[in-house]
């Protein structure tokens, strides 16, 4: 059983880590029996992310008979997605949902998942994401001892404004908002735009005053953050799909039983069978509750945006096997 909470004290979530060092001394047969973690997500209980956490707590208790048993914590209560790298990496945490790109702190090639147009569309992404895990969690579980399991689905990436945008040009001197990495800037430099580094909780009063012009996030967190009052564009561009994955301490992994790894790694796929068509239904309803704001959707050139990109791969060689290895899969 999962235990589902918005905001505990990190002591007592060490004091749960003890508990289960304590146990992982036992005889293997009584840790094979009873096996209990802890997990975290930054999101509200609410949100697609967190929503992940639970339904794959919920497969591994039932999947495993209750042998592997994971109290999920949600809302920031254990840090932010760094933080809960952080307390994986020390065996205080043992699984966390983070964007996928944010490992990229630790093992630089995850900076490929913000890599623009990596994927065909929003299913070339899901395959790819089942495809490619197994080999990508093994190669970050050797360089940083951190395994992810299974993709956390998120949906495109779209930029809404304070101007029309179909092609690049209407990016010509655009100021706009972007998370602060060298890939994202790149990229909206490469559209002509102005990239405007800013944390996420400045960006609404930025847009109404007029500090920056864009922003570009997933349709419904824009939605849900009240963009829409205030930027009165919506470009599908689509520029970027960045899911969080769902990462396990490989330390705590590899004490697992075979069946119970490979229950976990079950768990893992089931529970993106269960939320990619959740993700795509909730999109498309936000995308009709966009239109009654009568905000304009502009169809883009994706194309001539694409073509914008060209080359942009020698600029971060540490991301190239991955786009190479992506291309594959069709």
């Amino acid at each position: 059983m999962t235990t589902k909470t918005t905001r505990i004290g990190r002591r007592a979530a060490i004091g749960g880590f003890a508990g289960a060092g304590a146990l992982l001394g036992a005889p293997a047969i009584l840790r094979a029996q009873q096996v209990k973690w802890i997990g975290a997500s930054v999101a509200p209980a609410s949100d697609f992310i967190s929503i992940a956490l639970d339904v794959f707590a919920k497969r591994a208790s039932e999947l495993t008979s209750g042998q592997v048993q994971i109290a999920t914590h949600h809302g920031g209560a254990l840090g932010g997605e760094r933080e809960n790298v952080e307390g994986l990496l020390q065996g205080a945490v043992q699984v966390a949902t983070p964007g996928a790109a944010i490992l990229g702190g630790w093992y630089k090639p995850a900076e490929v998942w913000t890599y623009p147009y990596l994927f065909k569309d929003v299913a070339h992404k899901d395959r790819v994401m089942t495809t490619l895990m197994p080999e990508y969690g093994e190669d970050v579980a050797k360089s940083m001892k951190v395994r992810p399991m299974a993709s956390i689905p998120r949906m495109p990436r779209m930029v809404s404004s304070s101007r029309s945008i179909k092609v690049p040009a209407d990016m010509k001197g655009l100021k706009i908002r972007v998370p602060e990495t060298t890939m994202w800037r790149r990229t909206f430099e490469r559209f002509g735009a102005s990239p405007t580094p800013m944390a996420w909780p400045e960006v609404f009063q930025a847009l109404k005053s007029g500090v920056i012009d864009a922003q570009e996030n997933p349709m419904a967190l824009t939605f849900n953050s009240g963009i829409y009052d205030v930027s009165k564009n919506l470009a599908l561009t689509e520029h970027m799909m960045q899911d969080n994955v769902l990462i396990v301490a490989d330390a705590a992994f590899q004490r697992l039983s075979e069946p119970l790894r490979q229950a976990l790694v079950k768990a893992g796929r089931d529970m993106e069978d269960d939320l990619r068509p959740r993700v795509v239904a909730d999109d498309n309803r936000i995308l009709e509750e966009v239109k009654k704001k009568n905000i304009a959707i502009n169809e883009v050139d994706k194309g001539a945006f694409r073509a914008a990109l060209q080359g942009m791969d020698a600029e971060f060689p540490h991301v190239k096997k991955w786009v190479d290895r992506i291309a594959q899969i069709a």
